[in-house]
């Protein structure tokens, strides 16, 4: 919730302060860009056992996507905050156009096609089309909610 208040304070922000000067409203836009690419990196590098419960397509799911279903409203206020910032990079963008800014489109393309991937990266479910893993999905959810009632006593 907070990275997602600081991604929303931010691009809100950064638009205004393009009026003043064009180039610089992009920087903090781009740290907080790479602080989430870090935080990207460190969940993805992480590795995921093997579950025998679960079918071959789940399980390359999980390994995928672990991060997500062991943490999932992180991945959804982290992939909040990375689509809530490429839309405040659009906002930067026209304000430095009208502003005679025009590295700013380039910019803003590039950061919209460097941080949307991480979006889907952090919540994998809002952008799963295939119907094979959508079927995965649903599986792990099955699996993680089952476990859930066994370690709650069945309740």
């Amino acid at each position: 919730m907070v990275v997602h208040v600081l991604a929303i304070t931010l691009s809100l922000g950064a638009p205004i302060w393009s009026f003043f000067d064009p180039r610089w409203a992009w920087a903090p836009l781009i740290v907080v860009a790479a602080l989430l690419g870090l935080v990207l990196a460190s969940v993805k590098s992480q590795k995921w056992q093997y579950i025998p419960e679960l079918s071959p397509q789940a399980n390359e799911l999980f390994q995928r996507f672990g991060h997500f279903y062991t943490r999932p409203f992180a991945g959804r206020d982290f992939s909040g905050a990375c689509s809530t910032l490429q839309f405040g990079a659009v906002a930067v963008a026209v304000v430095g156009l009208f502003k005679g800014f025009w590295w700013g489109a380039g910019i803003a393309a590039a950061f919209w096609f460097g941080v949307g991937p991480m979006a889907m990266a952090f919540n994998p479910t809002n952008f799963l089309a295939d119907p094979v893993l959508r079927t995965a999905h649903q599986e792990i959810i099955d699996w993680i909610t089952a476990r859930s009632r066994e370690r709650s006593g069945g309740v």
